[in-house]
C-alpha cells in the first residue's frame, strides 16, 4: 500500500510546527500557503486529504473551507477551526479545536481515510456512498453535505438503535453542547423529507421521545416515492 497524500493548507508558523512536523512524519506531505495556492496544488497531485489550518491563517476559515470542498470534490477536509467551538461553523468532514496535539492530528486523518475505504454504508433499500456523498433512496440518488451524510451513516450503521441526542452531537458536530439543537433538528427533518413517504408522520427514522432517535427500516423496504 502507497503513502497517504496529505494536503496542508496554513501558513508555517513556529507556533504552529507541530502540525507540519506531525504530517510529515507519517504522510507524503505536500503544503500551500494560501487556499489558491492549495486547489492548484490539489488539482495537480491529488491528496487522499487536505488538512485546513485556520489557525494559522488567523481566519476562522469557513468560507475558505467550502470554497475547498466546491473545487475539490471527494476529498475529504479536516478543519482546524480557531473557536470558539459552541458557535463554530464548518461544512468541513471534520472539525479539531486547539490544542491540536499529533496524536489528535493522526486520529482524525485515521478517520477520513477509513471513510474513504469504507466507500459504502447501506441498510435496507438505502445505500450512501460516502466518498461522493450521495445517498441513494429506491434508486433516487441525493447529494449529501458533508454533516448530512455524516448524520445519515451513523443511522445506517445502527439500525434499531436509539441513539441519544448528546451522542449524535459528538459524533456529527465533534460538540456535547445542547443548548441549541436546531440544527440537529433541520438536519433530522431532511433526512425524512428524504426516506419517508409521509416525513410529518415518520415511520421509519423515529422520534424517541426525551432521549434521541432510532432507524427502523422493515424487510419489505421503503415505500415507493
Amino acid at each position: 500500500m502507497g503513502a497517504t497524500h496529505v494536503l496542508l493548507i496554513g501558513r508555517i508558523q513556529a507556533s504552529r510546527a507541530v502540525i507540519a512536523n506531525t504530517l510529515e512524519k507519517h504522510y507524503e506531505l505536500r503544503i500551500a500557503t494560501s487556499g489558491i495556492n492549495g486547489v492548484a496544488l490539489a488539482a495537480e497531485h491529488r491528496p487522499q486529504v487536505v488538512v485546513l489550518d485556520a489557525v494559522s491563517m488567523r481566519t476562522p476559515g469557513e468560507r475558505l473551507c467550502k470554497t475547498l470542498q466546491e473545487k475539490l470534490q471527494d476529498v475529504p477536509v479536516l478543519h482546524l477551526h480557531p473557536g470558539p467551538e459552541k458557535t463554530a461553523r464548518s461544512s468541513a468532514d471534520l472539525l479539531l479545536f486547539d490544542p491540536v496535539t499529533p496524536r489528535k492530528l493522526t486520529g482524525a486523518i485515521k478517520r477520513l481515510l477509513k471513510v474513504t475505504n469504507d466507500e459504502l454504508v447501506a441498510y435496507g433499500p438505502l445505500c450512501v456512498n460516502l466518498t461522493r456523498r450521495i445517498l441513494n433512496v429506491n434508486g433516487q440518488e441525493i447529494k449529501l453535505t458533508p454533516k448530512q451524510a455524516n448524520l445519515i451513516e451513523i443511522f445506517l450503521r445502527c439500525p434499531g438503535q436509539t441513539l441519544d441526542r448528546k451522542t449524535i452531537m459528538e459524533k456529527v458536530w465533534q460538540t456535547d453542547y445542547l443548548g441549541d439543537t436546531r440544527t440537529l433538528d433541520v438536519h433530522i427533518r431532511w433526512i425524512r423529507e428524504a426516506i419517508e413517504e409521509n416525513p410529518s408522520t415518520p415511520v421509519y427514522l423515529k422520534t424517541v421521545r426525551g432521549v434521541g432517535y432510532r432507524l427502523e427500516i422493515p424487510v419489505d423496504g421503503l415505500p415507493a416515492k
